[in-house]
Formats: C-alpha cells, structure tokens, sequence
C-alpha cells in the first residue's frame, strides 16, 4: 500500500508544481536552450511508480494453469499455511516450508498467499459494511 501512496504523493506533488510554476520561478530548471517544470520530472515518476505497481499486481495473481497444476495441494496446504502466518513467518520462509513439504514452487505459494490475503481483507471489508 506504500508504493501506491507513494504515486499518489508525487502525482499530486507534481501537478501542485506544475500549477505552481505558473506564478512562481522556483519550479523551472533552466537547460540553456529551454526552461523545464520540475513537476513534470514528479509526474513521469508518478507514472512509472503507477506502472510498475500495476505490472506487479498483474504478475502475482494465480493463473489458471497453477490453480490446475498445484490447486489441491495448495489447498492441502492451506492450514500450514495460517498456521505458519499466526506465528509471525516470513511468507518466504512459509514458501520454503511449503516446497520443502508439499514441493510446491515458491512463487506459486507466494502468489497463494497474497490471494488468500486479499480474500481476507475483501470478507474483513464485507463484514465492516454490515
């Protein structure tokens, strides 16, 4: 969640400088040959954090061919899995117990383990609204 603050933080930055820039000479660099806004270099940085935030949501969902290939020993696994969680593991160590127990490949775990995250904060959510 960091990271995405962190964007939303230079997005805004970056726009306040380009306002900014307008009345206020503080915010231009001057190249020689011509003038920059500063919080044009912010938003560039805002998008590439946006970007590489998305590319790395897209890259932890489970696919359909893990869910196939490793779906009934992930489940299996679970219980270790929460178990291993509540005693304060790293997921990384959980992932090496996991291939160590189950020979499950550590990114899938991992990847297991951030949807079971996100399923839990989603029925936390639902729990809340009502």
């Amino acid at each position: 969640m960091k990271k995405w603050a962190w964007a939303t933080f230079w997005l805004i930055a970056g726009t306040g400088m380009l306002v900014a820039g307008i009345w206020v000479e503080w915010f231009n660099v001057d190249f020689t040959y011509f003038k920059v806004n500063v919080g044009w270099f912010a938003l560039v940085y805002a998008a590439l954090v946006f970007t590489g935030n998305v590319l790395t949501l897209r890259a932890m969902m489970l696919t359909q061919r893990e869910l196939h290939d490793w779906g009934d020993a992930l489940a299996e696994a679970t219980p270790v899995i929460l178990e291993l969680a509540e005693k304060g593991d790293r997921p990384r160590e959980i992932a090496r117990e996991l291939t160590a127990r189950y020979r499950i490949p550590e990114l899938v775990s991992l990847k297991y383990m951030v949807a079971l995250s996100r399923v839990r904060t989603l029925s936390r959510d639902n729990r809340e609204k009502t």
